[in-house]
């Protein structure tokens, strides 16, 4: 033993650490309880996980596993640790390339492009529509495939979905979610978990993600905060979307950086590994957030060393430990075996988890047995997924105002139009998205359809393309239209451009200090450089000067990325408002005027001399879109919003706006929801488009002049001020959280949305008068288009609880079906409610089990959780033997609705 050992050893001996140990196993005890053995159960007893009945076949993961257990049997402590963070270096002796766990695909692959971007997770949660779901992740991995055969690149991601609740539209990453209820993220997630990783019974195709795991649904302070969550909240809701999830076969969960009732996730025994694995068998590995297992010392100091924390982090279940750099695994966790706090097997085990799933790719089988092999590049950007994404664009919309049926409009009637707001110009593709060469924004969608297409040279600089909140760019957004706060080395990505007979590139820029340059690279920061536009002092951050370039031998489609660089010592070098690319595009000549005003900036003063141009065009124009919404200048990952209104000057706009020309559509361009009271009493038609993809612009467009019929529903409720809502730290969900129990009157609520048809909802029936242990009831509906229109429909299942003890959920979800019908059509649906379904049961926070309470069961059939045609009511029959409950052993949300 090393005298720096030693020393350590004097620090932290393994009586210390074991002590440390007990002690968390007695915070965990004094907690609220959320799990350990019910009242009378011995762990033989508890609800065994289910049988893998989707993804991996058990035998060829035991091959998997012992092939991997094989390979970490001949590797020395110091190659395991290594192997324990996202980025693996490679063994040689060995024959193990290196390899990276660590990419992004939250709603397609983060790629500077080609590649395709869907609506963000929120928005397709608005779709309703499962199937769809699964095919656009079917396509995320088509592309992520192609990529790796193509060039290598690895296929774990830590992504797509983030299973925390959209509980609190203050959260600042709602928009990566799938909405509030369990029961819908629960049906969607498992969508695209098989449409990530395939249905190859031998072969993985991707490794997908289920984070946060759990009760990260703040970001301000998710390295220090403590989440107190009761027990009935934690298992009646906050667990439910992983579970679907594990039920789906995920094959990665990912530790959350806060603490749940004390304890930082990444250190709980009883999440990674007695819940995760002995009750719902999950086969995988446990990734943690980044940091966070350096969190469990650093931040949370629960306990007081790097060694200690990755001990307890590895017991505890936590496989493996991303971090930016070198991390506390390999760090720590050699120091950590010297020291008799982590044994070499826990840490086989860990591993062997991990580079199972490297075996499931078939990274070490003959490429022609691994079917996924075949995809070719062909497939990434194809017009089959431009498409896809359009089509998925359209079914995120919804309608949420339509007085006088104003819409959709008649475009031969149009001669002018106004096209107001900071969001009209912007396809605002949301958080970690990657950089596709399809980017329509409201603007240019509303012009192309009026057929005005606008020319698509100029690339405003607000409107670079994010990647991910922590690249050093996001430091240059400036509450105005214009990118500033630029300093030497950083850099934005812009819209993709074709650059086919571009002579020069031209810049509009101020500079107040020494100015600089902009590099215009291709395809990547580090790509070829097409110019160079030298920035020279403007003498005022508000006098614009356009300078100009060359470009060298540039042709075609290519992603840009411009690099700023000049005086290290400088903070702010220049202000950017647009790059051009010349010659310009001759414009078509167009029959409608199309005008665009930005009005005001998404968060900043109200400027009177935009507000008075945007009235004046307003009151020219025969109709006026109203482009408003939010972006990531307001929330995102480590940002949570402090209200929910309109941010910055909007509300003004709105009303200038809606002053001087009535004729006003509202587009609601945002990745959050936001309180619109005053909007929603006043302006005659809303649209609410949460960012809808690469193809928005043109869903928006066909939505608005008829060509398409929206049918989208909101997937969480939309509240009208802050005073609605309990503290943003309040877990308890019981207390008037989501639609299940808030007994207000929102602003919309959950499940809403409107179409261009009418509904009607008749013939309920049910094919039983009880629900008893053991069985089903079957409830069937009939939905009619009682419209001229074809249009889509969710009809929505709903049940309430019979009278309780304790307080249950007014009505929750159990089923849902989205249901496309011709003028004057009728489908009926019929929806299978098993008796150990998760909404007919309650925790028990005495017996620490679930447990049902017998009585009449309301049936509830609508189109939202607010607007009920149909009812009617079983009896459900008491349980005395609870393995014909446990409904956390069950995948009810994997039993589709019939439709006939």
């Amino acid at each position: 033993m090393s005298d720096e050992i030693k020393r350590l050893g004097r620090k932290i001996s393994r009586r210390r650490f074991i002590s440390t140990a007990t002690a968390s196993t007695m915070l965990a005890s004094l907690r609220p309880r959320i799990g350990g053995l019910a009242e009378g159960e011995s762990a033989a007893e508890r609800p065994q996980p289910p049988a893998a009945t989707v993804g991996i076949s058990p035998q060829a993961y035991d091959r998997a596993a012992r092939r991997a257990a094989a390979l970490v049997a001949r590797m020395t402590l110091t190659e395991k640790a290594g192997q324990l963070g996202n980025t693996a270096p490679a063994i040689k002796r060995l024959g193990l390339p290196a390899y990276q766990y660590w990419h992004e695909a939250l709603h397609g692959l983060l790629r500077g492009g080609p590649c395709t971007s869907f609506p963000v997770p929120l928005a397709m949660a608005n779709s309703w529509n499962p199937a769809l779901a699964r095919k656009v992740y079917t396509a995320v991995s088509d592309e992520a495939r192609a990529y790796h055969n193509q060039h290598g690149t690895a296929l774990a991601y830590y992504s797509p979905q983030t299973l925390n609740t959209a509980k609190d539209p203050r959260w600042g990453r709602i928009d990566e979610t799938l909405g509030e209820d369990p029961h819908l993220m629960g049906t969607m997630v498992a969508n695209v978990v098989q449409g990530m990783q395939g249905d190859n019974p031998n072969f993985l195709k991707t490794v997908c993600c289920a984070k946060h795991f759990i009760c990260n649904e703040t970001d301000d302070d998710r390295h220090t905060t403590s989440a107190s969550v009761n027990s009935r909240s934690f298992w009646e809701y906050y667990t439910r979307p992983f579970r679907s999830a594990v039920d789906a076969g995920v094959f990665t969960v990912m530790g959350s950086y806060n603490e749940i009732n004390g304890i930082p996730c990444c250190a709980d025994r009883f999440l990674l590994t007695d819940l995760l694995r002995h009750r719902w068998g999950f086969r995988g590995y446990v990734t943690s957030d980044c940091d966070a297992v350096g969190d469990i010392y650093q931040t949370h100091h629960y306990v007081p060393t790097g060694e200690q924390a990755a001990a307890l982090a590895m017991q505890a279940g936590c496989d493996l430990n991303c971090g930016f750099t070198w991390g506390t695994y390999q760090k720590f966790l050699p120091r950590a075996v010297a020291l008799e706090l982590v044994s070499q097997a826990d840490i086989d085990q860990a591993l062997t988890r991990i580079l199972t799933a490297r075996f499931l790719f078939g990274e070490f089988d003959d490429p022609n047995v691994v079917p996924y092999n075949s995809i070719a590049f062909s497939v990434v950007d194809s017009p089959e997924h431009r498409q896809l994404a359009l089509e998925a664009g359209r079914e995120s919309l919804v309608l949420l105002k339509n007085d006088a049926k104003m819409l959709p409009l008649d475009k031969s009637k149009i001669k002018k139009v106004a096209v107001i707001g900071p969001m009209a110009d912007r396809c605002a593709l949301g958080g970690y998205s990657g950089g596709p060469f399809v980017h329509v924004s409201p603007l240019d969608g509303i012009a192309a359809a009026l057929g005005s297409p606008r020319p698509q040279n100029r690339i405003d600089a607000i409107n670079f393309s994010s990647i991910d909140w922590s690249y050093k760019f996001f430091n240059c957004v400036l509450p105005d239209a214009t990118l500033g706060l630029m300093q030497n080395g950083f850099y934005v990505q812009l819209p993709a451009a074709d650059f086919t007979g571009r002579t020069s590139v031209k810049a509009r820029a101020s500079s107040a200090s020494t100015g600089g340059v902009v590099e215009v690279h291709l395809d990547s920061p580090t790509g070829e450089v097409a110019a160079r536009i030298k920035i020279k002092p403007t003498g005022g951050w508000d006098t614009f000067h356009e300078f100009s370039a060359p470009v060298n031998n540039a042709s075609g489609w290519h992603s840009i990325y411009l690099v700023f660089t000049g005086d290290s010592d400088q903070k702010d070098l220049f202000h950017l408002d647009y790059i051009e690319l010349l010659p310009l595009d001759t414009p078509k000549p167009g029959r409608v005027q199309v005008d665009f005003v930005r009005g005001c900036t998404v968060q900043g003063p109200a400027n009177k001399q935009w507000l008075k141009k945007a009235a004046q065009a307003a009151k020219d124009a025969d109709v006026v879109f109203l482009v408003l919404g939010t972006d990531q200048t307001i929330d995102h990952e480590q940002l949570d919003r402090q209200d929910i209104v309109l941010p910055g000057a909007q509300h003004d706009l709105a009303q200038v706006v809606h002053n001087a020309n009535a004729n006003t559509v509202l587009i609601l361009s945002a990745n959050c929801p936001v309180a619109i009271p005053w909007e929603d009493e006043h302006i005659p038609a809303i649209l609410c488009a949460l960012c809808g993809g690469q193809a928005q612009g043109t869903a928006i467009a066909e939505t608005i002049f008829g060509d398409y019929n929206p049918g989208g529903k909101l997937a969480e409720t939309w509240y009208r001020s802050l005073r609605q809502l309990p503290g943003f730290h309040d877990y308890d969900i019981i207390n008037d959280r989501t639609y299940m129990y808030f007994r207000g009157r929102c602003l919309y609520p959950f499940g809403f949305g409107l179409s261009y048809s009418t509904f009607e909802f008749s013939n309920i029936k049910t094919d039983a008068l009880a629900l008893s242990a053991g069985s089903a009831v079957h409830v069937s509906a009939t939905v009619t288009n009682t419209s001229d229109i074809p249009g889509s429909e969710v009809m929505q299942f709903y049940v309430a609880a019979p009278k309780s003890k304790v307080r249950r959920p007014i009505k929750q979800l159990v089923g849902f079906q989205r249901v496309h019908l011709a003028p004057h059509e009728h489908r009926t649906v019929t929806f299978t409610l098993p008796y150990n379904d998760q909404a007919l049961w309650f925790w028990d926070e005495r017996k620490r089990r679930f447990v049902l309470e017998p009585g009449k069961l309301q049936l509830l059939i609508g189109s939202s959780s607010a607007h009920i045609h149909l009812s009617t009511q079983v009896q459900l029959e008491p349980c005395a033997d609870t393995t014909l409950g446990a409904p956390e052993s069950l995948q009810t949300v994997m039993a589709p609705p019939k439709v006939t």
